[in-house]
């Protein structure tokens, strides 16, 4: 199985620089709407990884991570070469044997420990590894012209939910003191800018209220 590094044509220890010029490269080869109809399947296979590759190493904790796991497997393939070439001279040398006991029970207590960090982060690295992949896949459709429309996500709109309560809950609290609010009733007495939003606010809150006390059956 190929790496990301592998994906990309670059070294383990190129830098960021190298990688962003190979993956506009790649992007330019194997971008889909550049390719026959035969061979738009393919190359769309193509893009997923490579977008997927370039995702995660021109971010420096997702590649960290990534080298961390590479890491890990080309150990495990070492610890593979080096069983084979134990069962062959078990005879001859018992004290290899203990050393590669020692050397496979200190690799599955790393692989054990490194599983359980990867369960516990395989949500949100996807997570992160979808919208980096959409974010890359619409810059590049932007900056071939196309008119992109960016879908906001659940989180996101939670977030501006949150960031709404809480400027309605600091108003509500500078509402309740005496002098600020004194100074908000005054502001609101002359400022006409201000009066005109605060009563188109209380417009629209009032108007879902009576919406709300109609689908229920609430009388005022």
């Amino acid at each position: 199985m190929k790496t990301l590094y592998e994906v990309l044509e670059v070294s383990e220890k190129a830098s960021k620089e190298v990688i962003e010029k190979a993956y506009k490269v790649l992007v330019k080869k194997y971008h889909p709407d550049l390719q026959d109809a035969s061979n738009k399947e393919e190359a769309d296979k193509k893009m997923k990884e490579i977008n997927e590759a370039y995702s995660i190493l021109s971010d420096e904790i997702a590649r960290e991570k990534y080298d961390e796991e590479l890491k890990m497997q080309k150990q495990q393939e070492e610890s593979k070469t080096y069983n084979n070439y134990t069962e062959n001279s078990r005879a001859k040398n018992n004290q290899t044997e203990q050393d590669l006991y020692k050397k496979q029970e200190e690799i599955l207590r790393q692989q054990e420990m490194y599983m359980k960090k990867q369960q516990e982060e395989y949500v949100k690295q996807q997570k992160e590894m979808e919208s980096r992949y959409n974010k890359a896949y619409y810059n590049y459709l932007k900056s071939l012209g196309y008119k992109v429309k960016y879908k906001w996500t659940w989180k996101q709109y939670l977030t501006l939910l949150i960031i709404i309560a809480v400027i309605i809950l600091i108003g509500l609290i500078l509402w309740i003191i005496p002098p600020t609010h004194d100074w908000m009733v005054g502001l609101y007495e002359e400022n006409v800018i201000i009066r005109v939003t605060v009563n188109v606010i209380i417009g629209f809150f009032n108007g879902i209220g009576r919406i709300i006390s109609s689908i229920f059956g609430i009388k005022n």
